[in-house]
């Protein structure tokens, strides 16, 4: 069934995707150096953080859907950043087709080993978003502290990079 989906969700996983886009393709010029060292109070390393942000993203679809997206190389085998930002496009191209077929507030079930838990899917979507940037955050703090320059990541600099989404427009006046 396809819904007509809430366009600020539909943003929401544009900006995440977007956002993975732009540092991925920073990272991607980067040293082994910088991308392997671990960042102190993050996951892990840049690689292994986007590994498991990329790998979450994939399992928050797997929730819903029983299965997800895979990448055409197995994690264990350390995708290059272009691989991983390949996939990133996948999953981002998943999520939005999940937004236009799931509604916000169906269910989602998950069972454990002497667990159930059901909730809605926005839970998932929020998750999306959340997650990414809070790994995001991890590496940009790090690679700013290494004197890396960057780009805004946050939604104004979405906004700047697609300013016809939002008809946003700046008119300078006269002065009064």
């Amino acid at each position: 069934m396809e819904t007509q989906p809430e366009p600020t969700l539909v943003e929401f996983v544009l900006y995440n995707q977007w956002a993975n886009l732009q540092l991925l393709t920073i990272c991607m010029n980067l040293g082994d150096d910088l991308l392997t060292t671990s960042i102190p109070g993050a996951y892990g390393s840049i690689r292994e953080t986007f590994s498991h942000l990329l790998q979450a993203e994939a399992d928050f679809l797997k929730r819903i859907h029983g299965t997800g997206p895979q990448p055409v190389r197995m994690w264990e085998e350390h995708p290059s950043l272009a691989q991983m930002a390949t996939f990133a496009t996948h999953v981002a191209e998943a999520f939005v087709h999940t937004i236009q077929r799931i509604p916000p507030t169906q269910n989602v079930h998950e069972e454990g080993n002497g667990w159930t838990f059901d909730y809605q899917a926005r839970l998932i979507f929020m998750s999306l978003c959340y997650h990414g940037v809070a790994h995001r955050t991890d590496i940009t703090t790090f690679l700013s502290s290494r004197g890396v320059a960057l780009p805004e990541l946050d939604v104004w600099g979405y906004q700047s990079a697609y300013p016809d989404r939002f008809e946003a427009k700046v008119t300078k006046v006269a002065d009064a």
